[in-house]
């Protein structure tokens, strides 16, 4: 089991608790769910996509089952959607599902849809799919239809819920993209990244992608600048649902260099290898003398 603690980006940790902090908040999340959005959201994927399997489109599929075992959760159903676009996006509560669209995996290696895979295995293990179906609701809905269900609440308590909604959903793709380089590597993560904006093959091949990811670190460090800096910097990404790609690209080359990012894909490496420790049976490293939960020489 990997330890979620050293891969959740603080700006998600710190979005998430104000985000609970907002009173009307549960509110919220429970008319939404008398609503049925979930089981709305259901009925349109399973009447429109592909569900995968080991005898549907099993070289896909079959990618994900390890992947979640590494992660330690669940299988959950995998589907593709026959969208041009690139993208996939993580959904349910009492059935978590998977999508993948068409245009992701006609662009994207098999190791870049493995970070696909991982980066949403992500969002299931730090327990993201709830609020950010809450989060989908909101901003789909539109404003007459949520004031027409949610009633006493009303436009005014609604505000701050989408803005703290805002700032969750983004930071929440910063944690999975961590996941994503875990698994597939933090090279790998940056590649779809950059696929991810729309930067066509002829650009990608000869890219320099360390370049591309400084400019979010030029961008980021408006956090710590000036007033004015602080000001630009919200008012350019504050109705945005995904951070800019550069500074995606940033963050996860950054925390895959740092002590907790090479623990933590260390770790899943570790498990990758399929050897265990023959007292405690926990995984270990070739390399290890030692095991690291119960002392028993290994070599």
């Amino acid at each position: 089991m990997v330890n979620i603690s050293e891969f959740i980006h603080p700006d998600d940790a710190a979005a998430l608790a104000a985000l609970k902090s907002i009173p009307a908040l549960p509110t919220v999340l429970e008319k939404v769910m008398q609503y049925g959005y979930e089981e709305i959201s259901w009925s349109e994927n399973i009447t429109s996509n592909i569900r995968l399997s080991e005898t549907q489109m099993p070289e896909i599929y079959n990618r994900l089952p390890p992947i979640c075992s590494k992660l330690g959760i669940p299988v959950p159903e995998l589907y593709l959607q026959m969208s041009p676009v690139l993208n996939a996006w993580t959904s349910g509560n009492k059935r978590i599902y998977i999508v993948i669209t068409f245009g992701l995996i006609r662009r994207c290696s098999m190791e870049e849809i493995d970070a696909v895979l991982a980066h949403e295995c992500g969002h299931i293990l730090c327990q993201h799919v709830l609020y950010s179906m809450l989060a989908s609701a909101i901003f789909s809905l539109g404003d007459n239809l949520m004031d027409s269900f949610l009633g006493q609440i009303g436009n005014v308590a609604m505000k701050p819920i989408k803005q703290a909604l805002y700032a969750w959903y983004r930071a929440s793709e910063l944690s999975a993209d961590r996941v994503g380089a875990m698994i597939a590597g933090a090279d790998t993560m940056v590649k779809v990244l950059a696929k991810l904006e729309g930067i066509p093959p002829m650009i990608l091949k000869n890219m320099d992608y360390s370049a591309w990811a400084s400019q979010g670190e030029d961008y980021e460090r408006l956090k710590n600048g000036s007033a004015w800096g602080k000001i630009v910097r919200y008012m350019a990404n504050s109705d945005m649902d995904h951070p800019f790609g550069p500074v995606r690209a940033f963050e996860v080359q950054r925390w895959s260099q740092c002590s907790n990012g090479r623990r933590a894909i260390n770790d899943i490496q570790v498990l990758s290898s399929g050897k265990k420790c023959p007292s405690c049976g926990s995984p270990v490293d070739s390399n290890w003398q030692f095991c690291k939960k119960c002392g028993t020489k290994l070599l």
